[in-house]
């Protein structure tokens, strides 16, 4: 019998004994995604569908937490496959919190951009084609929160690092070095407790103000690559290094605005082939104006210590985004644009899409991804743009 068969019975006993327990949730959803390029040749850039299944136990102070991926791929044959996506344990009493095992980590007050959220590195496998939250690998770690009313102190150990996932197959349309024949060589580090990653954060909620003082000793979680062509084919070389990072983020409200801004330090951030220090700042407002409109814009920058001219990067990088978002039809139609403005490089992305809820259940999306740029990130991309639906039940 199929493992996909054999998951299906599984999943339905279990949703047979949860309905009896009333400690027991099992939920989860159906999706499926198909995109196609706006351009020559107007090929499929994506077409996959997921089985996702979530349960939860919660006995008094503890609770269990698990999910899966049943994931099928039509494009990337690889990407077929069952995952593991979280499993965790939590003990939570008055004082103290505790979580172990596979779960996603998140710092930080911004949207949609890393500066102290450095944790869970990011699935590149087709950029920023899925949604945010599926980009996101989680992690294995030990998680200990003390909790009070005003502040709580969190602490992280992760004994082995997880790192970025780029598109390194040639018959990915998101491969970095698409329709070129490209070989990919990764030095990722032993799985030694020397290697091992960890951390704290200590926030406060005070009245009218929230802000936070993180420290974390980590990794370039994103590969810095060195490229050479050796006859006629690209090899490409993905170096990792240990760094520190040292930051803080702070959020209040004023009136109908949110303003919310973030910063680190990171030291010993491997770029390219060296290794030097950064400074990496936010500034973002919220804008909630009434009758079911949010406005969301953000400025960042990332300024680098280059310490020789080795670095071929920019010693300054800014990026913007703007998001805005509206709700119609009794907020049964959600209709929202977020993009990133990349000003260094005079590129750009943005996402337009439409939510339609049919029922509690189901829901009926479609939408635009534009790519522009000449450098950059987005000018990789710029042959990307691509129209996509998606349909999603839930249960």
């Amino acid at each position: 019998m199929k493992p996909i068969a054999l998951l299906t019975i599984l999943l339905l006993n279990i949703a047979c004994w949860a309905q009896e327990k009333s400690n027991i949730k099992f939920n989860g959803f159906v999706d499926t995604y198909h995109a196609l390029r706006s351009n020559t040749p107007n090929d499929f850039m994506s077409s996959r569908s997921r089985l996702r299944t979530e349960l939860h136990i919660n006995n008094n102070k503890t609770y269990l937490f698990t999910s899966l991926n049943a994931v099928h791929n039509s494009i990337l044959p690889e990407q077929t496959k069952l995952e593991l996506r979280e499993a965790f344990f939590q003990y939570t009493n008055n004082s103290f919190d505790l979580k172990a095992g596979r779960q996603i980590a998140t710092w930080g007050v911004a949207d949609g951009v890393r500066i102290t959220d450095i944790i869970s590195p990011m699935d590149y496998t087709e950029f920023l084609a899925r949604d945010y939250d599926d980009i996101r690998i989680p992690i294995n770690a030990l998680r200990l929160k003390y909790l009070k009313t005003d502040f709580n102190i969190e602490l992280y150990f992760i004994p082995i690092p997880e790192f970025f996932i780029i598109p390194t197959n040639n018959k990915n349309p998101w491969g970095m070095n698409y329709k070129s024949e490209t070989k990919y060589y990764f030095d990722k580090p032993q799985k030694t407790l020397r290697n091992s990653e960890y951390g704290g954060r200590f926030a406060f909620f005070l009245s009218g103000i929230d802000f936070s003082i993180s420290a974390l000793h980590t990794w370039n979680k994103m590969p810095a690559l060195k490229a050479e062509n050796i006859d006629s084919t690209i090899h490409t070389t993905g170096k990792f290094k240990q760094m520190d990072m040292l930051g803080c983020d702070i959020s209040f409200p004023i009136r109908q605005f949110v303003v919310r801004a973030e910063a680190a330090n990171y030291f010993g951030e491997l770029i390219e082939t060296e290794r030097t220090n950064s400074f990496n700042y936010l500034l973002g407002i919220d804008w909630y104006p009434g009758n079911d409109w949010i406005l969301m814009v953000q400025y960042y920058h990332k300024n680098i210590y280059r310490n020789s001219e080795n670095i071929s990067q920019p010693k300054s990088i800014s990026m913007g985004t703007f998001s805005i978002q509206k709700k119609l039809l009794r907020n049964t139609l959600n209709l929202s644009s977020f993009s990133y403005i990349d000003f260094t490089n005079k590129g750009f992305f943005n996402r337009i899409s439409a939510d339609y809820s049919i029922s509690d259940q189901i829901h009926i999306m479609c939408g635009y991804d534009w790519f522009y740029g000449d450098k950059g990130m987005f000018g990789i991309y710029k042959n990307n743009s691509e129209y996509w639906i998606k349909g999603k039940f839930c249960f």
